[in-house]
């Protein structure tokens, strides 16, 4: 299971043991004892089973949730590859409307030279040019509407030939 688990799954004023830690973020109980031991989570080691107490679970989960939350600036992209934000390679970004308030503005990595995305306002666009170089298209037209229908249309035949079975 990917990500770190939400805290809202644990109660401040409930005392979980191994199991029931596990069992609520839904990892594996040697996962939670892993927590415990290397990675700082407190817990009662006095007697078995091990008991943790809801609020420091709690805590510990969202001290790791804003570890991993990562702020960008506004002309950094983040790249899956590195796990990091970056600057784009060359500071040259394409910038593609996709609604009338927002857009993809894409790049390549610098440092392993994987394609990065980020969603930005059109209003940021600006800011985001005195910092980097933004190449500005269009989306390509969706299809709206078609003249004719489509010569694999058989919704009109299918409706005459409804209920009607034919022998041979």
């Amino acid at each position: 299971m990917a990500g770190v688990p939400s805290p809202t799954r644990i109660k401040t004023h409930q005392v979980y043991t191994v199991w029931e830690a596990a069992q609520a973020l839904g990892r594996h109980r040697q996962t939670v004892i892993r927590w415990i031991k290397d990675k700082g989570l407190i817990a009662d080691r006095s007697r078995v089973p091990w008991l943790i107490q809801g609020g420091d679970l709690k805590d510990f989960l969202g001290y790791r949730r804003a570890k991993v939350r990562t702020r960008l600036a506004l002309h950094h992209l983040y790249c899956l590859g590195c796990k990091g934000p970056q600057e784009p390679d060359g500071k040259f970004a394409e910038y593609i409307q996709q609604t009338p308030t927002i857009g993809m503005l894409k790049a390549l990595c610098p440092s392993c030279g994987c394609i990065l995305n980020k969603v930005v306002r059109r209003a940021d666009l600006e800011e985001i040019r005195v910092k980097i170089e933004v190449t500005v298209q269009q989306a390509t037209p969706r299809l709206v509407s078609l003249p004719q229908p489509c010569s694999n249309d058989t919704s009109a035949k299918e409706a005459r030939t409804h209920g009607q079975t034919q022998f041979g």
